[in-house]
């Protein structure tokens, strides 16, 4: 399932039910896992692992060289997952030796029309990206996070498990797990309640969850020192993971400070 069209270099490790449109580049150091799929017009290069499963629209470049003035042209890895769609004019490029050398991309992610996902980045699985949306350098974003479009996440931001960022937006902060950030720059607006409805929170949970969030952004109070102290009389994994991402961030978490009186 090759058109005669498309260039596949000698080396490159093409698995079984692979589909290659018309006027690809596959270049020899790829990797394409069984049942890939390539629509046409794409280039993939470099040292690119591409899961089972995951379908590519044209135009898109995978793998091409970092976009970072330290790349000298050693060799770095993009690592992407299963069942990942991949639509129109998307670039994702691989990692630099100034972290781990790799990009990490899970699986069964959804990545719209022009989204770029740069050096370094490691992204879990069931992330959507929307349109025009852009993941920096050194960027983790958790599973299931939703990224609205044209929004722009700074270098080393993390953005945890379950958020969910409005469009437009621009991320210059970590957002926590399970919230909701929007606006220019994007501060949080409260809990991702959707998205936890859909991953199945149950009720209780819930609750527990509302009164942390209250607790941490709603007291003026310093959210390390709080988030300690709601941890230690904590029976939820949801609430542990809030707290804890919480306690390890480095770049600080945007959300509005209440104004007494």
């Amino acid at each position: 399932m090759i058109h005669p069209t498309a260039i596949i270099e000698d080396g490159a490790i093409i698995g079984t039910d692979v589909k290659i449109g018309a006027f690809c580049v596959v270049r020899k150091d790829v990797k394409l896992a069984n049942g890939v799929e390539l629509l046409s017009h794409i280039v993939v290069e470099g040292f690119t692992d591409i899961g089972e499963n995951t379908k590519i629209f044209p135009f898109s470049a995978i793998g091409t060289v970092p976009q970072d003035l330290s790349y000298k042209g050693e060799k770095v890895k993009l690592i992407i997952g299963k069942n990942n769609t991949i639509r129109e004019n998307v670039l994702i490029n691989p990692g630099t030796i100034k972290e781990n050398g790799e990009t990490i991309i899970g699986d069964n992610n959804l990545f719209m029309g022009s989204t770029h996902i740069a050096h370094d980045a490691i992204l879990g699985d069931n992330i959507v990206m929307v349109n025009q949306s852009m993941v920096a350098g050194h960027v983790r974003v958790g599973n299931g996070v939703i990224i609205g479009g044209n929004t722009p996440i700074h270098q080393f931001v993390h953005i945890g498990e379950g958020a969910m960022i409005g469009g437009g937006g621009a991320v210059n902060q970590d957002i926590p797990p399970f919230c909701l950030a929007e606006g220019n720059r994007a501060v949080l607006k409260g809990l991702n309640l959707v998205g936890l409805r859909r991953m199945g929170i149950r009720r209780d949970e819930l609750k527990l969850l509302k009164i942390a969030y209250k607790r941490l952004f709603r007291q003026n109070r310093s959210l390390k020192i709080e988030a300690e102290k709601i941890l230690e009389n904590n029976s939820s994994i949801y609430v542990e993971n809030l707290c804890k991402f919480i306690g390890n961030t480095n770049r600080g978490i945007p959300y509005e400070r209440v104004v007494n009186g």
